[in-house]
Protein backbone atom coordinates (compact mmCIF):
# COMPACT_ATOMS: atom_id res chain seq x y z
CA UNK A 1 0.00 0.00 0.00
CA UNK A 2 1.61 3.50 -1.04
CA UNK A 3 2.33 5.84 2.00
CA UNK A 4 0.26 8.81 2.00
CA UNK A 5 1.14 12.10 3.67
CA UNK A 6 -1.23 12.46 7.13
CA UNK A 7 -2.27 15.83 6.90
CA UNK A 8 -3.82 15.15 3.62
CA UNK A 9 -2.14 17.28 1.06
CA UNK A 10 -0.96 14.89 -1.79
CA UNK A 11 -0.55 16.13 -5.13
CA UNK A 12 -4.03 16.23 -6.10
CA UNK A 13 -4.68 18.38 -3.18
CA UNK A 14 -2.05 20.97 -3.92
CA UNK A 15 -2.67 20.89 -7.55
CA UNK A 16 -6.73 21.40 -7.12
CA UNK A 17 -6.51 24.28 -4.22
CA UNK A 18 -4.00 26.19 -6.96
CA UNK A 19 -6.56 25.99 -9.45
CA UNK A 20 -9.09 27.29 -6.87
CA UNK A 21 -7.31 29.89 -6.48
CA UNK A 22 -7.86 30.96 -10.28
CA UNK A 23 -11.57 29.63 -10.01
CA UNK A 24 -13.52 32.88 -8.20
CA UNK A 25 -16.76 30.35 -7.82
CA UNK A 26 -14.43 28.30 -5.80
CA UNK A 27 -15.00 27.92 -1.94
CA UNK A 28 -13.16 30.60 -0.11
CA UNK A 29 -11.20 28.31 2.08
CA UNK A 30 -10.23 26.33 -0.56
CA UNK A 31 -8.40 29.31 -2.60
CA UNK A 32 -7.18 30.81 0.64
CA UNK A 33 -5.32 27.53 0.64
CA UNK A 34 -4.13 28.41 -2.57
CA UNK A 35 -3.11 31.67 -1.80
CA UNK A 36 -1.35 30.31 1.13
CA UNK A 37 0.61 27.71 -0.90
CA UNK A 38 1.54 30.14 -3.53
CA UNK A 39 3.04 32.71 -1.23
CA UNK A 40 5.09 29.71 1.02
CA UNK A 41 6.24 28.50 -2.45
CA UNK A 42 7.59 32.14 -3.68
CA UNK A 43 9.16 32.49 0.40
CA UNK A 44 10.80 29.42 0.03
CA UNK A 45 12.11 30.37 -3.24
CA UNK A 46 13.39 33.90 -2.31
CA UNK A 47 14.74 32.79 1.17
CA UNK A 48 16.72 30.66 -0.70
CA UNK A 49 18.33 32.89 -3.00
CA UNK A 50 18.60 35.24 -0.18
CA UNK A 51 20.78 32.81 2.27
CA UNK A 52 23.32 32.26 -0.30
CA UNK A 53 23.49 36.26 -0.67
CA UNK A 54 24.00 36.78 3.05
CA UNK A 55 27.49 35.10 2.08
CA UNK A 56 28.03 37.39 -1.16
CA UNK A 57 27.23 40.49 -0.79
CA UNK A 58 29.45 43.12 0.56
CA UNK A 59 28.50 45.75 3.83
CA UNK A 60 27.99 48.69 1.21
CA UNK A 61 26.68 51.46 3.77
CA UNK A 62 25.35 55.16 1.86
CA UNK A 63 22.91 57.07 2.70
CA UNK A 64 21.56 57.02 -0.90
CA UNK A 65 21.42 53.28 -0.84
CA UNK A 66 18.87 54.22 2.56
CA UNK A 67 17.12 56.27 0.60
CA UNK A 68 16.74 53.76 -2.31
CA UNK A 69 15.46 50.86 -0.31
CA UNK A 70 12.86 52.82 1.17
CA UNK A 71 11.64 54.82 -1.53
CA UNK A 72 11.69 50.89 -3.33
CA UNK A 73 9.52 49.25 -0.79
CA UNK A 74 7.07 52.01 -0.72
CA UNK A 75 6.44 51.85 -4.77
CA UNK A 76 6.48 48.16 -4.23
CA UNK A 77 3.27 48.73 -1.51
CA UNK A 78 1.59 51.03 -3.24
CA UNK A 79 1.81 48.94 -6.52
CA UNK A 80 0.07 45.95 -4.70
CA UNK A 81 -2.34 48.01 -2.57
CA UNK A 82 -3.54 49.20 -6.47
CA UNK A 83 -3.21 45.47 -7.14
CA UNK A 84 -5.96 44.63 -4.48
CA UNK A 85 -8.14 48.03 -5.60
CA UNK A 86 -9.08 45.76 -8.71
CA UNK A 87 -11.71 43.92 -9.45
CA UNK A 88 -9.58 40.98 -10.91
CA UNK A 89 -9.91 37.29 -9.87
CA UNK A 90 -6.28 37.10 -9.93
CA UNK A 91 -5.57 40.57 -7.76
CA UNK A 92 -4.96 38.81 -4.53
CA UNK A 93 -2.24 37.06 -6.53
CA UNK A 94 -0.54 39.30 -7.87
CA UNK A 95 -0.39 41.53 -4.39
CA UNK A 96 0.86 38.25 -3.05
CA UNK A 97 3.48 38.16 -5.64
CA UNK A 98 5.03 42.06 -5.23
CA UNK A 99 4.62 40.97 -0.76
CA UNK A 100 7.32 38.87 -1.55
CA UNK A 101 8.90 41.27 -4.33
CA UNK A 102 8.67 43.62 -0.97
CA UNK A 103 10.43 41.22 1.44
CA UNK A 104 13.10 39.99 -0.45
CA UNK A 105 13.94 43.90 -1.94
CA UNK A 106 14.32 45.02 1.69
CA UNK A 107 16.24 41.50 2.48
CA UNK A 108 18.95 42.23 -0.53
CA UNK A 109 19.11 45.95 0.91
CA UNK A 110 19.50 44.84 4.49
CA UNK A 111 22.04 42.83 3.23
CA UNK A 112 24.12 45.45 1.84
CA UNK A 113 23.58 47.85 4.47
CA UNK A 114 24.57 45.46 7.55
CA UNK A 115 24.38 45.80 10.27
CA UNK A 116 21.70 48.04 11.09
CA UNK A 117 20.22 47.23 7.39
CA UNK A 118 19.49 43.94 8.85
CA UNK A 119 16.20 45.67 10.29
CA UNK A 120 14.47 46.32 7.39
CA UNK A 121 14.18 42.63 6.98
CA UNK A 122 11.57 42.07 9.50
CA UNK A 123 10.00 45.71 8.14
CA UNK A 124 9.92 43.77 4.99
CA UNK A 125 7.93 40.83 6.14
CA UNK A 126 5.28 42.43 8.13
CA UNK A 127 4.90 44.25 4.73
CA UNK A 128 4.43 41.00 3.15
CA UNK A 129 2.27 39.79 5.90
CA UNK A 130 -0.61 42.58 5.73
CA UNK A 131 -0.23 42.27 1.80
CA UNK A 132 -0.80 38.71 2.71
CA UNK A 133 -3.66 39.26 4.74
CA UNK A 134 -5.15 41.91 3.10
CA UNK A 135 -5.34 39.04 -0.19
CA UNK A 136 -6.97 36.68 2.28
CA UNK A 137 -9.86 39.19 2.34
CA UNK A 138 -9.91 40.41 -1.34
CA UNK A 139 -10.48 36.30 -2.11
CA UNK A 140 -13.61 36.72 -1.02
CA UNK A 141 -15.03 39.29 -3.07
CA UNK A 142 -15.95 43.18 -2.86
CA UNK A 143 -16.45 44.31 0.78
CA UNK A 144 -14.94 40.70 1.83
CA UNK A 145 -12.83 42.17 5.02
CA UNK A 146 -9.01 41.31 6.15
CA UNK A 147 -10.37 37.86 6.53
CA UNK A 148 -10.31 35.86 9.21
CA UNK A 149 -6.68 35.80 11.81
CA UNK A 150 -4.30 33.57 11.36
Amino acid sequence: MPWKPSWGFGKEALFRALAALLDPKAPWGLRRQGLCLYAAFLLGLQGGVLLPLALLLPQASHPLLWALALAGAGGLFLRAQMALREESPLAPVVAVGLGVGLFFFLGVMGLLLRPWGLGLLPVGAMGFLHLLRRSEGALKGPGGGPGPGP
